[in-house]
């Protein structure tokens, strides 16, 4: 029977007291606890039901037993050393069944998988907790010990993290700017209307659809293996550029750069949180208590660094833009100054050019007028009828 990893569990008050009662009645033991609460003898610790019981005993300070712990072995073997690795592949022992792969781990090795494994953690996480030194050799995980233990969980779970398994679908970026604007309208809680664009709006599209179709934005992409991981990023790449229709291609990268940042974050997140969930439930046990304070502060080094390169990169792609966009202002003012005195000295000589006609008209006429004999009679005083 394999463990059902639902997501989350509420206890109701009447099961909260059933289950104190149980306690009680049998001296911590989670699993004798949980199948007769919901009488269900394929109950275990990891369902959700089992880890909403451990959760609630932990609030109330109770410490609770395992079935594995109820064994009274006054001194549990320590875990068999790991075969020395002589370049045999794995392949020449196909793992046949799932006792195969438990008959190579410990008892404490299958309890803390057991108790400890959900999808948040890959395969190599777990390996790392429960073989700290030999996890750092090279090629171990692909050696026959990390084969037979991956072989375990995927007998043991139905859901395994979902970054042990690579998607085979590709991403395919947005080709019409309809398309596109759906996109734009529920990242960055715009309204955009694809049919009644403003120029600079649709000018900023247009070369978004570009961003998005870039080859080493598509590359990386793909190389996330959860749709999470791949939302988070498109997200973070089309809010951080889609109003940016300047950009070069090298800050293209340093973007590219800064959103696989921000899923690392992500991803770091989740294991602190995961890693302190397991410290809380390894109380007493100093050796595996001491693997997890190590990797807590490995993780909280991971997540410093990654948000300082975050800072830097942002801080360096704003400077350089501003400084470009600045330059391009001065040069677009002094365009505009030439043109304005260019404007000016045309409209100068126009109005010379107007007054100067304006006075040829006039003298024009004054000739014409002076050539008239009927005009000079008309001034002398002298009518048609004298003259005759």
């Amino acid at each position: 029977m394999k463990h059902q990893m639902s997501s989350y569990y509420e206890l109701s008050d009447e099961e909260k007291q059933q289950s104190l009662d149980l306690f009680k009645k049998h001296n911590g033991n989670l699993i004798k606890v949980i199948r007769e609460l919901w009488n269900d003898p394929t109950e275990k610790g990891t369902t959700a039901r089992g880890r909403a019981i451990r959760e609630f005993w932990i609030e109330k300070g109770l410490k609770y037993r395992t079935k594995v712990k109820e064994r009274k072995v006054k001194a549990v073997a320590p875990p068999p050393p790991a075969p020395v690795i002589t370049e045999s592949p794995i392949k020449t022992k196909p793992i046949n069944s799932k006792s195969d792969a438990k008959a190579f781990l410990s008892i404490e090795e299958q309890d803390f998988i057991k108790r400890h494994y959900t999808p948040d953690l890959t395969k190599k996480e777990v390996a790392k907790i429960i073989w700290p030194e030999e996890s750092k050799r090279r090629n171990f995980f692909e050696s026959e010990k990390f084969v037979l233990m991956s072989e375990f969980i995927n007998n043991e779970f139905d859901q395994i993290n979902l970054r042990d398994d690579v998607l085979v679908e590709k991403y395919s970026p947005p080709r019409v700017l309809s398309s596109l604007v759906k996109k734009i309208n529920k990242i960055v809680m715009k309204e955009f209307d694809a049919e009644k664009l403003s120029m600079q709006d649709k000018k900023c599209l247009e070369k978004l659809l570009s961003y998005l179709a870039a080859p080493r934005f598509i590359q990386v992409i793909n190389s996330y293996a959860t749709k999470e991981a791949r939302e988070l990023f498109e997200s973070e790449y089309i809010r951080s550029s889609w109003d940016k229709p300047d950009l070069t291609a090298d800050e293209l990268n340093l973007y590219i750069n800064v959103c696989m940042d921000y899923v690392n974050l992500r991803e770091i997140e989740i294991q602190k949180q995961k890693l302190n969930q397991m410290f809380d439930e390894t109380e007493g046990q100093n050796d595996l208590t001491m693997r997890l304070t190590e990797m807590l502060k490995t993780k909280a080094e991971e997540y410093n660094q990654c948000t300082n390169r975050i800072d830097k990169m942002l801080a360096k792609l704003n400077g350089e833009r501003s400084k470009r966009i600045q330059n391009q202002h001065q040069r677009n003012a002094s365009i505009i100054s030439l043109v304005q005195l260019f404007q000016d000295e045309q409209e100068r000589k126009l109005m010379i050019q107007m007054a100067d006609m304006q006075k040829k008209v006039v003298y024009e006429e004054a000739d014409k007028m002076e050539k008239m004999s009927e005009w000079k009679a008309r001034v002398l005083g002298i009518s048609k009828n004298d003259a005759i």
